[in-house]
């Protein structure tokens, strides 16, 4: 091999390696700058919520945190407006929780990871009964039956093979109705409110149904 031929061989390995840096550096520029445009949008969206009439909200500070930490979340929805939420309620013919939809208007319809915890988009809303057609027509809470068709999903199965829902059936000031966990054919752990859940989440950042139940009565492993 003649020395000219070396000199262009390690030219070539020269140049390539300064292409891949290159790439390189390009990717992560790319990287740190795209970073920088979602920490810019999640200090704005934070800021349009606290200066929002709805951050007097008992579930403000539950939302707050959810903003805060948008890094630790995966696949969330989009964020509704008022006509969106309108037009939803229109189709369920009732409203939905103040509380509810504070969450959809400032954070998102839901995500397949909020705090380990999924949550449905309300887009794609669905009834208890359109995934447990088995069900008998009323279903146990603490000794009291409540109506299947009535329970509206929250979270309609989550990595326990259970569900969240709103016993709509009750009546409740701007329906904030109270929430409860199905499992094994019955209700358990009756929730007040959507504000109470969202705290048990973002206090925890676990799933909701393992904080509660810490004595393993559902057996969930």
């Amino acid at each position: 091999m003649t020395t000219k031929t070396i000199c262009l061989l390690l030219l070539g390995i020269f140049s390539l390696g300064v292409f891949l840096l290159m790439n390189k550096n390009k990717k992560r520029s790319e990287e740190i700058k795209k970073k920088m445009l979602d920490k810019v949008k999640q200090v704005k969206n934070i800021e349009t919520f606290k200066t929002s009439l709805d951050f007097q909200h008992p579930i403000s500070s539950s939302i707050l945190t959810l903003l805060e930490n948008l890094n630790v979340h995966e696949a969330l929805g989009q964020k509704l407006n008022k006509d969106e939420i309108n037009s939803i309620e229109n189709e369920l013919n009732f409203k939905l929780p103040e509380s509810y939809k504070i969450f959809l208007r400032y954070f998102a319809d839901g995500g397949s990871w909020v705090f380990c915890q999924n949550i449905d988009s309300i887009q794609n809303y669905s009834w208890l009964r359109d995934y447990r057609k088995d069900l008998n027509k009323t279903i146990l809470l603490n000794g009291q039956n409540i109506n299947v068709d009535s329970l509206l999903c929250l979270m309609s199965e989550d990595s326990n093979g259970g569900a969240w829902c709103w016993l709509t059936s009750e009546e409740k000031n701007n329906n904030e109705w109270p929430l409860a966990y199905y499992s094994d054919q019955k209700l358990h752990y009756k929730v007040k409110n959507f504000t109470e859940w969202l705290k048990i989440l973002t206090k925890d950042e676990y799933e909701v149904i393992r904080v509660l139940d810490i004595d393993e009565k559902l057996g969930l492993g």
